[in-house]
């Protein structure tokens, strides 16, 4: 009977697996840290319905206030993760009650694992205009503090100009896509800023590429708003990574925020995405998949 039993399991978690690196994970992350939170999840459905009008984009939804952090076991099951926090995060990473609340440090660990293991192409989207400042930001030294997510896999050069010369974005500023860039592909698009909270993160990359700058009401550019990264994994696969400091929702029209979404989508492989079987290596790792 225990025979039976295993392979049923074996069976049941191949064809679980078939599917186990197959559409969009949308994380829902608005709450934490928050006394008065706005949720923007509207504008992100909006745009991958809108990204493929003749086709139907499928996602889930995590709601991060009702089901937790996502671990590794949970993100593996997608090809692409779109995680956006609102205004959470507006204390830097050195403040000890509340910094990394964005991103705590298992969830990093467990976009760490996404990108480094999951096989096959893996694209993580990171919306929000603190997530960088929650995570890397020490106040106190004013200097960036290693965190391998940031450092290692967007590749981020945090600029001190957030410690003295930090922004304060109006509805006339506008982000400017750079050239090259295959999310925003050189164009330039109109913020809404839709948040009640504002100086919101400049982006470097040490490497990998910029996408988008912000721009002001008299037309001076300033650090970027967007910065991607790419690289390698050891299992032959392809990670990608974009961090939004101007966040997604800001985006001021609807098509433009289409076109984004679809551009960032190409970008991530394409819709629909090929699907990548994941073979349990062990009755362990079967057991594993079912929590």
């Amino acid at each position: 009977m225990a025979r039976v039993i295993i392979c049923a399991a074996v069976a049941a978690a191949a064809a679980f697996s078939a599917h186990a690196t197959h559409g969009i994970l949308l994380v829902s992350d608005q709450v934490d840290g928050v006394a008065d939170p706005q949720p923007f999840d509207r504008y992100y459905i909006r745009a991958l319905r809108d990204a493929y009008p003749k086709a139907k984009v499928t996602y889930v939804v995590w709601n991060h206030w009702e089901q937790g952090e996502p671990t590794f076991e949970d993100l593996r099951k997608y090809k692409v993760v779109i995680w956006f926090t609102s205004t959470s995060g507006d204390a830097p990473a050195s403040d000890p009650l509340r910094g990394n609340i964005t991103l705590s440090p298992s969830e990093q660990e467990s976009l760490v694992a996404f990108l480094s293991r999951t096989p096959g192409t893996t694209t993580l989207m990171l919306s929000g205009m603190y997530i960088a400042w929650n995570c890397v930001a020490d106040a106190v030294r004013e200097k960036q503090l290693y965190k391998p997510l940031f450092s290692d896999y967007l590749k981020l050069k945090y600029p001190h100009d957030n410690f003295d010369k930090w922004i304060t974005v109006e509805d006339n500023w506008r982000l400017v896509g750079e050239a090259g860039c295959p999310i925003f592909k050189g164009n330039t698009y109109a913020i809404n800023w839709r948040h009640h909270r504002n100086f919101p993160d400049q982006l470097e990359p040490a490497a990998g590429g910029g996408s988008a700058r912000w721009e002001d009401a008299g037309r001076k550019r300033h650090h970027r708003a967007v910065i991607r990264a790419r690289g390698e994994k050891s299992n032959g696969g392809t990670y990608k990574i974009v961090l939004f400091s101007c966040p997604f929702e800001n985006i001021q029209h609807d098509g433009d925020r289409a076109e984004v979404m679809r551009n960032f989508l190409e970008w991530a492989g394409g819709w629909p995405f090929e699907e990548v079987a994941v073979e349990p290596a062990s009755l362990g790792r079967v057991k594993a998949l079912f929590h």
